[in-house]
Formats: C-alpha cells, sequence, structure tokens
C-alpha cells in the first residue's frame, strides 16, 4: 500500500506540471524541495529516474499559443491541438479514422519497464524537450494526446507526444538535449478506434479495451495489424469527470 502510494503521489505531481504546461503556469515557481521530496518517493518503485527527478524544478514556462480550431482534427474535442485526420465510419463500438503522413512526434522508448514505470519515465523525458530541454532551449506547447504504445521485443513501451501543426518539418524543431528522445514520423494510416472511456487506465484496462476492439474487428471481419496498437489519453490529470482515453490499431487492406 506505501509503495503504491508513493508511486501514485509522484505521478499526480508530474501530471500536474503536465497540467500547468497546458496552461503556460510551469516556472522555477515550483519548489526544489518538493521535486526533491516527489523524486524521493518514486525511487522506489521507479529507479530509473530517480537520479534526474530534481531536474523537474527548472522546467520553464512556454508562451501562449495557438491553432486553428477549425482544423480537421476528429475524435475528441479538447482546448489544445490534437492530429489531424478524417472520419471514415463506424462499426459496433468503434470508429474508423485516416491519419494522413504528415505528422511529427517526439517519443521515447522505456526497455525492460513496467507500465507505471515507463509511463512515468516517458512523459517525463518528451514533458522536459517541449519545456525547453532542446539544442534552443526552446519551448514548446503542449498538445494532445500522448501515446503509449507497448513494445514487447524490448520489454517495454514508447512514449509519445504530437508535435505542434506549425512545426512543418523535422528540421524546423530544435534537437533534444536528451538522446533517448527521438523525432517520429509515423506514415498515415486507416485506424480503427474503441473510446473514448474514463478513469485513469491501468495496462490491464487498455488491454481490455483492445480485446473488445479486436473481437469487434474481427466480427466485421476487418483485418488490423495487431503490433500497431497504441494506448491514447487526451485528459488532464485534473480532469476526474468526462476522461478520454481510447485504444488504436491500423487496419490493413
Amino acid at each position: 500500500m506505501i509503495v503504491a502510494a508513493c508511486r501514485a503521489f509522484s505521478l499526480l505531481f508530474l501530471l500536474m506540471l503536465f497540467s500547468l504546461q497546458v496552461h503556460g503556469r510551469v516556472d522555477e515557481s515550483v519548489p526544489k524541495t518538493l521535486a526533491t521530496s516527489v523524486a524521493s518517493s518514486a525511487a522506489a518503485t521507479v529507479a530509473d529516474i530517480s537520479s534526474g527527478a530534481a531536474e523537474l524544478s527548472s522546467s520553464t514556462s512556454s508562451s501562449d499559443w495557438s491553432f486553428d480550431a477549425e482544423s480537421d482534427s476528429c475524435g475528441p474535442q479538447i482546448s489544445i491541438e490534437t492530429p489531424a485526420c478524417d472520419f471514415l465510419g463506424e462499426g459496433n463500438g468503434y470508429e474508423i479514422r485516416k491519419y494522413p503522413e504528415g505528422e511529427i512526434w517526439v517519443e521515447t522508448l522505456v526497455e525492460n519497464s513496467t507500465f507505471d514505470s515507463a509511463t512515468f519515465t516517458g512523459f517525463y523525458r518528451c514533458f522536459f524537450f517541449i519545456s525547453g530541454r532542446n539544442s534552443k532551449s526552446m519551448k514548446i506547447e503542449m498538445t494532445a494526446p500522448v501515446h503509449i504504445t507497448p513494445v514487447p521485443t524490448e520489454n517495454g513501451y514508447k512514449i509519445g507526444f504530437f508535435v505542434p501543426s506549425r512545426f512543418k518539418s523535422v528540421n524546423d524543431l530544435p534537437q533534444p538535449s536528451d538522446p533517448k528522445v527521438k523525432f517520429y514520423e509515423p506514415k498515415g494510416a486507416v485506424t480503427a478506434v474503441i473510446g473514448p472511456f474514463g478513469g485513469f487506465p491501468t495496462a490491464s484496462d487498455y488491454e481490455a479495451k483492445f480485446a473488445e476492439l479486436k473481437k469487434a474487428l474481427v466480427k466485421d471481419g476487418l483485418k488490423f495489424d495487431e503490433s500497431s496498437v497504441v494506448y491514447v489519453g487526451y485528459s488532464s490529470p485534473f480532469e476526474f469527470r468526462n476522461r478520454k482515453q481510447e485504444v488504436h490499431v491500423n487496419i490493413v487492406s
């Protein structure tokens, strides 16, 4: 119980920074003693980030940003930018979207890790890239969703942030200071989506939703690439009602 409480408190603090970043309120007023305390708690269950967790206090605020509210985004409609896509139709409990080429994501692989540890560590790495830990000390606005991709071959997960569409090329972006943070440009895809669903899902919750999606797709005769599954989160950690998560998998022709 104590270990679980430490994990929950540590994750809540990091996700609090996520929420503050969204609203442009992360700055050096975050007490270093609090960050260090959280890091100490996290070390019991998230040892791979404990050595750097004190750097939480160095996050700085981003400027106000805007995006095209009339863009072609589909899926949950929220106050920050989400990827553009086209709604193609729906089946029994799921919908089909088309995501075009041209997206840029910043992502990190956390290998040999549990779901909880990987999401904590991966979010930490990506968050500090957009908070200015990069070659230009550039602050980049928060977007949604956050992607969590299981990587069984590495016994871990990839965590990814969508890069705002105002960046048209990787060359427009600063280079991450952390060598474990990379850019990723996915190919366009037709994607089956289940959700949105609420709560604060665990790995088991996401797996159960994926099983539900697969069952529906098989029933409808649609083929899919099981290795392409992504767990997708849109909601701020301070949204306790009407939270929005999804599971995506690519359809193959």
